[in-house]
C-alpha cells in the first residue's frame, strides 16, 4: 500500500510538472509568433513606406519632365511625330513622348532609360550608399489631355480659378457644365440648412457638422471675341450674359429642392436630377434674382462618386460666340468649410463631336459627349516599388500660365482702402 501511494504521488508529480511545460511551451510559442508578426508588420511598413517614397520620386521626375516639356512648347516651334534616336534628347522627343504617353517616358525624357530599352529606374537611398531597400519607380506617365478638371476647396483655399483650354472642341462648342463635389462615402449629415416658412436657414459656422456637404458658388464668367468692360457688370439682353453666379446648398429634402416657385430660394431638382437652366443662370446676374440653389443630395448611392451633383445649362454671351481665350470659371467655398473635393466635366452640344467619351444628352445615346480638356490640368500617375512591394500614386498639378496672369488670393483691409489707378497705353516695369 505504501509502493502504491508513493507510485500515485509520483505520477501526481509527473503530470504537474508536464502540464507546466506545456503550458510554458505554449506561451513562449505565443510570444514567438507575436513578436514574429510584429517584425513582419513593422518590415511591410517600412517597405510599404519605401515603395511610396519612391512613387514620390516618380512624381518629381515627372514635374521635371513636364518643365521641360512647357519649355519645348513654349518656344512656338512644331515638331514632327517622331523620334530621332539621337545621342541627345531632343524637344522633338520630349514632345513625342507627351503625345505617346508610356511607362517609361519619364526616364526616356530625362535620359535615366537609354533609347531603346525600356524597365524601371532605380531609387538610390543616397549618394554614398547602395540601395539597400531595392527601391525603384517601375510605372510613370503623364496626361495633359483630362476629361474634367479636379481639385479640393478648404478655409486655407477657399476658390479656385479654371481658364477652360479644351483639346478638340471650341469654347462655342459647350452647352452645359456638370458639377460634381463631396466624394462619396463616410457618415454625412445632409440637413446643412432648415426650412422655416419657405425660407433656407444658414447655421452658424460653429455648429455646421464636419461631414456636412458644404455650399458651393460657381461663377461663369465669358466674353465674345469683342466686349467692353460694362459688359461684365449686370447686363443681360435676350437671356445672354457675360457673367453669372450661382450658389448651391445641399439639402435631403428632394421636396423643397424640387418646389419650382419660391421667393426665397430655387429648386434644382427637375426631372430626377439637379440641373439649372440657362435663363436661370442669366438671371443670376440681376441681383433681385440672385437666389441660392437647393440641391437635392441623397447621398446613398454607393456607384457615384461624388454625393452632389448639378447640371449648368450655360447662356450664351452678349455680342456673339462664345470666345475660346475668356472662358473661366470660378469655384468658391463661401463659408469657408467644411473641405470638399470636387471636379467640372465640360457636356457638348448635341451631334458635336468633342473627343471625349459619349454620354446621355438631350438626344440619343451618343449625342451629346464630354470635351476632352487640354494642358488645364496635368495627371501623373507614378507607380513606386520597394522589393516586391509596390505602391501607387495618382497627382494632379496646376501649370503655370505665363501668358494669362489672375490672382490666387485677395487681401482684406479693416478700413476704406483708396487707390487712383491710370490706364495706359504706356507699360514699363518697376525696379
Amino acid at each position: 500500500m505504501r509502493l502504491k501511494r508513493k507510485f500515485k504521488q509520483g505520477a501526481a508529480s509527473f503530470y504537474i510538472v508536464a502540464l507546466s511545460t506545456l503550458i510554458l511551451i505554449v506561451i513562449a510559442t505565443s510570444f514567438a509568433i507575436a513578436i514574429m508578426a510584429e517584425v513582419t508588420r513593422s518590415s511591410n511598413d517600412d517597405l510599404s513606406q519605401s515603395a511610396y517614397d519612391a512613387a514620390l520620386a516618380g512624381v518629381e521626375d515627372a514635374k521635371l519632365t513636364f518643365m521641360n516639356y512647357q519649355n519645348c512648347v513654349n518656344s512656338g516651334t512644331t515638331y514632327p511625330d517622331e523620334l530621332l534616336h539621337g545621342a541627345e534628347i531632343t524637344c522633338q522627343d520630349i514632345v513625342y513622348w507627351m503625345n505617346h504617353p508610356n511607362c517609361d517616358m519619364v526616364g526616356h525624357i530625362l535620359g535615366r532609360i537609354k533609347d531603346g530599352e525600356s524597365g524601371e529606374v532605380s531609387v538610390e537611398e543616397s549618394t554614398s550608399s547602395s540601395n539597400e531597400m531595392n527601391q525603384a519607380y517601375t510605372c510613370v506617365t503623364i496626361k495633359t489631355k483630362l476629361s474634367d478638371y479636379r481639385a479640393s476647396l478648404s478655409s486655407m483655399n477657399p476658390y479656385r480659378i479654371i481658364k477652360v483650354d479644351l483639346e478638340k472642341a471650341k469654347a462655342a462648342d459647350i452647352k452645359a457644365v456638370k458639377v460634381n463635389w463631396y466624394l462619396n462615402g463616410g457618415t454625412m449629415v445632409l440637413d446643412y440648412s432648415n426650412y422655416i416658412s419657405d425660407q433656407v436657414v444658414f447655421q452658424p459656422l460653429n455648429l455646421v457638422n464636419a461631414s456636412t456637404p458644404p455650399t458651393l458658388g460657381v461663377e461663369m464668367i465669358q466674353t465674345a471675341a469683342n466686349f467692353t468692360l460694362d459688359q461684365l457688370n449686370g447686363q443681360t439682353s435676350g437671356g445672354r450674359t457675360d457673367r453669372a453666379t450661382v450658389y448651391m446648398v445641399p439639402t435631403a429634402n428632394a421636396s423643397a429642392a424640387g418646389r419650382t416657385s419660391n421667393s426665397t430660394y430655387m429648386g434644382a431638382y427637375k426631372d430626377g436630377i439637379n440641373q439649372i437652366s440657362a435663363a436661370q443662370m442669366a438671371a443670376t446676374n440681376d441681383l433681385r434674382k440672385d437666389l441660392p440653389f437647393l440641391v437635392y443630395c441623397p447621398g446613398n448611392n454607393v456607384s457615384d462618386e461624388y454625393v452632389c451633383s448639378t447640371t449648368l445649362n450655360l447662356p450664351d454671351p452678349l455680342g456673339g460666340a462664345r470666345s475660346n481665350d475668356t472662358f473661366m470659371f470660378v469655384v468658391s467655398l463661401p463659408y469657408g468649410q467644411p473641405e470638399t473635393d470636387f471636379s467640372l466635366e465640360f457636356i457638348c452640344k448635341d451631334g458635336v463631336d468633342c473627343g471625349g467619351s459619349a454620354v446621355a444628352g438631350g438626344g440619343a445615346m451618343g449625342d451629346t459627349s464630354l470635351a476632352s480638356l487640354n494642358g488645364v490640368q496635368v495627371l501623373i500617375d507614378s507607380t513606386g516599388r520597394a522589393n516586391d512591394l509596390y505602391r501607387r500614386v495618382e497627382v494632379r498639378l496646376e501649370p503655370a500660365d505665363n501668358a494669362f496672369a489672375y490672382p490666387f488670393y485677395a487681401v482684406q483691409v479693416g478700413e476704406a482702402l483708396e487707390k487712383d489707378l491710370t490706364v495706359t497705353s504706356e507699360w514699363d516695369f518697376l525696379d
